[in-house]
């Protein structure tokens, strides 16, 4: 089965494939020449697309509107049952690891809600205020079909809040046929790792004509705790059942998908965080139609999720000192977006129209103090409402896109407090602490919560054929993202922070203004025959970076004394930090590459660089990968396909000193994999990771924070996986 990544509504335009031999895939590959017509929408552009079919076979065709390089990746890279692991083989990106099943998206140094994360054109809402249940955790790694990253600026058509970029993830969902008769179409995907005894294992059922599909899925994922050389992962454990239903109608130019699932996550650890997964129960729904009324092209998108989400500090970890914490939350979104395309001047203008709806609240309990709660957030709500346009055209050798977006952002939350039982804990007071907290929120309670923030998105991309080899590209845009939910509304010091696990307390700011960023994007592709070499550079300043900085006095002795009384006794003693509006700068780049030597040897890579620093004062930004480089040499022989890969991180000693960030050294890491296919439809595949068993830390895998493990300590960073032993196998009839 051949991959080839299609726009939805194809328009004659020259083809550019780059066929790999028939092999496997490569780490990266490039197409060899630029189309020249105009796609029917913007989100056909400038896109990153790491396939995960594991059949022989990939193709990668341009996209006609491509201002950068299009590369392709595989999955087959990635043996952990997280998607998101996948963004290791991107040019910019990396993954913010809390957990097994817990990666945050990050590229060119920003994570988190500044990156628009949607799941097969949707956005899904995190249950949690720690984002255990990250947007991509959501799409098993079995299920994944394609994970496209815009690489360089997203597009204002892409999403709401893209300041930091825009990935989608696709998952399988079956083909239509061409024939009237319905025909049976089944997945059976099964994959294996020795280092924490893990398995993924997916099953998917279809059955389709040329017109409709109707399909079923089930997923699986499970493993132990991690070994690494030396020790144990304790609390790295995890669980995970995913079920969709899916229909899906095409007629002409008119295609309609509707799905329909269940999330399931069990008990899975997190241990750079300070509380584990006990549940996850998150109900999902999507609808998308694309389609044409006469030359427009139109398209429709709407999502719907509601997660409930359970966790605690006792089921998988020791109990610390603090006592027993079980919070129970709960989030819910409704998203929708309508996008037509219309043919100008041998151009396209794209206009549309997104709203977004989502409402957040946790409680923490205390299993053993029945009346002991804490409404750390109460129907927190924040609802976008968004109108964009851009303008894509070509004009000879030129291309160039001009965007603009306006967003109109509403936040409000219900009142909270908080109650600590009766008596002693330990050394505190609980009538003494309920009153602290009661002035905490009584204060919270008397302010004006809500707030509506009118923000705008200007992009501005462009590219030239300088030479039927060489194509040169720019960007630049302005983009604003309003305050999170945790960063306005938590009230209390805490560490619901979003997954920053850096384990240090934050307050809340109500007076918080959203940020901005300018950023300048350049870069060139060249090709040849065998090979390419694509660069891209950034620089990016922020405007009112929200970050946390030291709290300062707020000329209330009580009120201080409350929250440093908080602080300390969630954090350990560490200071407390409240959000605040800063300055910041980020800039570097990336370089990929690629040659294929022969009809059975090829060589690929990728180069990446960020820095990211705070300019109104001498600190640098928090939990940004360094400098690193990847590089697969790939050898293929009729049916069987080897490749050793190599992984090369420098030491990270530019470190954020407001959150207490440590330096981690340099390493690197050779992994060796192995493929059969045995015919069409069946794929066997072996490897070794971390071939060396190298004793290593990744700088973007958090801190330790459970204790009883004599093989890392409480505080010290956490230990990359040791030598596993992998196989795998993907049956498709």
């Amino acid at each position: 089965m051949a991959l080839t990544r299609i726009p939805q509504q194809p328009q004659p335009r020259a083809k550019a494939v780059f066929h790999l031999a028939q092999a496997f895939q490569l780490t990266l590959a490039t197409s060899l020449t630029t189309s020249l017509a105009l796609p029917t929408s913007a989100s056909d552009a400038n896109d990153t697309i790491i396939s995960s079919d594991h059949l022989p076979e990939v193709s990668v065709e341009e996209h006609s509107w491509s201002l950068s390089t299009i590369h392709s990746a595989s999955s087959q890279l990635n043996h952990s049952a997280d998607s998101a692991e996948v963004l290791w083989s991107v040019p910019g990106a990396a993954v913010n690891r809390n957990g097994g099943l817990t990666g945050l998206a990050q590229y060119r140094g920003l994570s988190g809600d500044r990156i628009h994360v949607t799941i097969d054109g949707a956005s899904i809402v995190t249950g949690g205020p720690n984002a255990m249940d990250a947007p991509l955790s959501y799409v098993p790694a079995a299920m994944l079909d394609t994970l496209e990253v815009t690489r360089g600026i997203a597009s204002v058509s892409q999403g709401q809040e893209t300041l930091g970029g825009h990935i989608n993830a696709r998952r399988h969902l079956g083909a239509f046929t061409q024939k009237d008769e319905f025909e049976l179409q089944a997945r059976l995907n099964s994959d294996w790792q020795s280092q924490n005894q893990g398995s993924q294992s997916s099953l998917q059922l279809i059955t389709a004509n040329q017109n409709h599909k109707l399909g079923i899925s089930g997923n699986y994922d499970q493993a132990d705790d991690g070994q690494f050389k030396g020790g144990s992962l304790d609390t790295s454990e995890y669980e995970r059942r995913r079920y969709d239903a899916f229909y899906g109608y095409q007629h002409g130019d008119n295609q309609v998908t509707f799905t329909a699932g269940k999330n399931n996550t069990g008990r899975s650890g997190t241990p750079a965080l300070a509380m584990d997964i006990t549940a996850i129960d998150s109900d999902l729904a999507s609808l998308e139609w694309t389609g044409k009324l006469g030359d427009v092209s139109f398209s429709w998108n709407s999502s719907y999720s509601n997660v409930f989400h359970a966790m605690d500090n006792f089921s998988l970890r020791p109990q610390p000192m603090m006592g027993a914490r079980e919070t129970l939350a709960d989030g819910r979104q409704i998203t929708h977006k309508i996008m037509f395309g219309l043919p100008y001047n041998e151009g396209l203008i794209n206009v549309g129209a997104d709203y977004s709806d989502s409402q957040h609240s946790a409680t923490v309990t205390n299993p053993d103090m029945p009346l002991f709660e804490i409404n750390n957030f109460n129907h927190a709500t924040r609802s976008i409402t968004g109108l964009f346009a851009e303008w894509q055209q070509q004009n000879g050798d030129w291309r160039w896109e001009a965007g603009a977006r306006l967003n109109h952002v509403d936040m409000d939350a219900d009142e909270v407090g908080a109650f600590f039982g009766m008596g002693t804990m330990g050394m505190m007071n609980m009538t003494m602490m309920t009153n602290m907290a009661g002035m905490l929120a009584l204060n919270f309670n008397h302010s004006d919560r809500s707030e509506t923030y009118h923000n705008r998105d200007l992009v501005l991309k462009g590219s030239y054929q300088l030479h039927p080899s060489v194509r040169v590209h720019t960007g630049l845009s302005s983009k604003q993202r309003a305050p999170s939910y945790q960063e306005r509304y938590l009230w209390l010091p805490m560490q619901s922070t979003g997954g920053l696990a850096d384990g240090h307390t934050y307050i809340g700011n109500l007076d918080l203004d959203s940020e901005t960023a300018t950023e300048l994007n350049a870069g060139f592709d060249y090709t040849a025959s065998g090979g390419f070499v694509s660069l891209q550079l950034f620089y990016r300043e922020v405007d009112d970076y929200i970050q946390g900085v030291p709290y300062t006095s707020s000329g209330m002795p009580m009120t201080d004394n409350a929250v440093a009384m908080f602080a300390a006794m969630m954090s350990g003693g560490n200071p407390p930090l409240q959000y605040a509006n800063i300055d910041a700068r980020l800039f570097g780049g990336e370089l990929s590459y690629g040659y294929q030597f022969s009809n059975h040897w090829s060589l690929a890579g990728t180069l990446s660089y960020v820095r990211g620093k705070r300019t109104d004062e001498q600190d640098d930004l928090y939990r940004l990968a360094p400098l690193n480089h990847r590089l697969a040499l790939t050898y293929t022989d009729n049916h069987w396909q080897l490749q050793l890969v190599s992984e090369v991180f420098d030491r990270q000693n530019r470190v954020s000193h407001y959150n207490s960030e440590t330096t981690t050294p340099g390493y690197g890491l050779l992994h060796l994999f192995a493929r059969y296919a045995v015919n069409d439809n069946l794929q066997l595949r072996a490897g070794i990771d971390n071939l060396a068993d190298k004793r290593y830390q990744n700088h973007l895998a958090g801190y330790n924070r459970v204790g009883g493990n004599e093989d890392i300590a409480v505080g010290e960073r956490l230990y990359g996986s040791g030598r596993s032993a992998v196989v795998g196998a993907t049956w498709i009839w």
